[in-house]
């Protein structure tokens, strides 16, 4: 993980509070998909302050946290207090497996897992028919943020032309790039979680069952520019131009769009089952 994701860390209270959530369905999928009982025992990488944890706990599944933030993980303590939630502040990358468990779990997380190992070190954790799930939010087309986007360019031109935002694509492109990629877990997630970066899953795990979810969410405008705010492209841009860009956001939105952003999503959850060790697996090895 490197400065920009150590980055949320320092924003823990406003990434909790305005960061989206999952569809419920997301999770019955899960639990219909895997079988897993309550009581399994679930490894959830980059839980932040708890977002899908909560989810989790609510199947009945015990949840241990892979959680590089200090703050994060003291905030998914804080959040998941008297559940069965325990949390280890470390990278999946240096991290020491206790055992194995039933599933891996990340929301969103995975691609700071560095992709010549991601896979290997999922599979070391999993036994023989293990389960694999990861699930991402993107942004598709639909809603207002796309309209204050361009409403804004000017401003971000001046603030913070480093911010490559782009206009969201439709959910259906994004669904052809799925159906294109479902043949491996680690093409899948190459194409659809940005900045993922290259890595193929092979024979580590099966070719993964996909479900997709679209839904959107609203948000006032003070919210809107908060929730900008915990993205990477605008943590790049220095705090001396980060304000007003965030502050001329808040105010297009109160003035052109009657102080209301929403925002559609598309999530995707792909869950595949680790399979037979591969010929040749052994020290040094890595997933590329």
């Amino acid at each position: 993980m490197d400065g920009i994701g150590l980055a949320f860390d320092q924003i823990a209270e406003r990434y909790d509070r305005v960061r989206p959530g999952y569809p419920e369905q997301v999770f019955d999928d899960i639990a219909a998909l895997t079988g897993i009982p309550a009581g399994g025992r679930v490894l959830e990488i980059g839980p932040g302050p708890g977002t899908a944890t909560r989810d989790l706990l609510g199947r009945g599944w015990r949840v241990h946290g892979i959680e590089p933030g200090v703050a994060l993980a003291a905030r998914a303590t804080e959040n998941l207090a008297g559940q069965r939630f325990t949390v280890d502040v470390t990278r999946f990358d240096d991290w020491v497996p206790d055992g194995t468990y039933d599933m891996l779990f990340s929301a969103t997380a995975y691609h700071w897992v560095a992709p010549e190992a991601r896979w290997r070190l999922a599979a070391d954790v999993l036994e023989p028919g293990g389960a694999l799930a990861l699930v991402t939010n993107r942004t598709v087309a639909g809603g207002n943020f796309n309209d204050i986007y361009q409403a804004s360019a000017e401003l971000h031109a001046r603030h913070g032309p480093e911010v490559d935002f782009g206009l969201s694509p439709t959910a259906s492109a994004i669904l052809e790039e799925v159906r294109a990629s479902a043949h491996d877990i680690g093409a899948l997630w190459e194409a659809i979680e940005t900045k993922a970066g290259p890595s193929r899953a092979g024979t580590w795990f099966t070719p993964p069952e996909i479900r997709s979810y679209e839904w959107e969410t609203t948000y006032d405008a003070d919210d809107a520019a908060a929730l900008l705010s915990t993205y990477s492209p605008y943590l790049r841009v220095p705090p001396e131009r980060r304000a007003p860009l965030l502050s001329g956001v808040t105010d297009i939105v109160r003035a052109d769009f009657g102080g209301v952003a929403t925002r559609r999503y598309l999530a995707v959850l792909a869950v595949a089952r680790r399979g037979a060790e591969p010929r040749g697996v052994g020290p040094g090895r890595t997933d590329a």
